[in-house]
């Protein structure tokens, strides 16, 4: 009896051994078995594609607000990895301000965008909407591309903070693509995830997103936003402090590289 249990074991280490001799040899090196040489590891790994990290010099947003003669773009400019500028609050609706004239236009915008690139700084640019119809937004998305499309940035942001209209979502589309119809591709929107959830705003048409969330506000990166969509772009502070400018200003760190290489590489 103990003889016939010994070689029960026995016979069961020998079938063990030859499985494991088996899948070394035949399983294993399959580059086609479920998918690739590495699926057991794919099931304990996460995600496949590892990004990049991002620079680590901040991406600054600049509008009428940050006066260029207050402004040492020469060295400003050796402190940061990109900039992206504002180049009208909404349309001629407004108010005229330090900032912007009575059409919405920014008072300091191509000023920013040419000294900064004469200093090879990469710039994207922004608008921020105010349209109260769907003919308003489409308006200020000509007026946009009108003003900007000579600098030839590299990428175009709607920054969406306030309900305008009562079809928010008909409303920032409208502006997207007529955007998009004068022939700009690269097209992001600038906000926060529960605003965009209250106002069942879409965003699959967007080429990238781009999150204010300051945390305790305290001019480094103490805080993520809270969402579960892929942002390319983190406004983590508005009291940010670099050389240059003697005030704060708005820093921002895209997600990974290749976020940024999306953000500023492309035209």
């Amino acid at each position: 009896m103990i003889k016939s249990f010994f070689n029960k074991i026995f016979k069961i280490f020998v079938v063990i051994i030859l499985l494991i001799f088996a899948f070394n040899k035949f399983i294993r090196p399959s580059s086609n078995l479920f998918g690739g040489e590495n699926f057991l590891s794919s099931l304990t790994s996460g995600s496949q594609i590892a990004k990049n990290p991002a620079p680590s010099k901040p991406i600054i947003d600049l509008s009428g607000w940050q006066l260029p003669g207050q402004i040492d773009y020469d060295l400003l400019s050796q402190q940061i990895s990109g900039a992206i500028v504002r180049v009208q609050h909404g349309g001629d609706n407004q108010l005229v301000n330090a900032a912007a004239y009575t059409n919405g236009e920014d008072k300091s915008y191509q000023t920013h965008i040419v000294e900064l690139q004469r200093r090879n700084v990469p710039v994207a640019v922004y608008a921020y909407v105010s349209g109260t119809s769907l003919e308003d937004m489409r308006q200020e998305a000509r007026d946009f591309y009108e003003r900007a499309s000579a600098f030839s940035p590299s990428f175009w942001w709607l920054d969406v903070e306030e309900e305008t209209m009562d079809d928010m979502n008909a409303g920032i589309e409208a502006f997207r693509s007529e955007l998009a119809s004068l022939g700009v591709s690269n097209i992001g929107i600038y906000s926060q995830d529960w605003f965009l959830e209250n106002l069942d705003i879409e965003v699959d048409n967007f080429k990238a997103l781009w999150f204010a969330h300051y945390g305790a506000d305290t001019g480094q990166v103490d805080s993520k936003p809270d969402t579960l969509r892929d942002y390319a772009l983190h406004q983590y502070t508005s009291k940010g402090r670099l050389l240059g400018f003697s005030n704060d200003l708005d820093l921002n760190q895209a997600s990974s590289m290749e976020d940024y290489q999306q953000i500023f590489s492309s035209k």
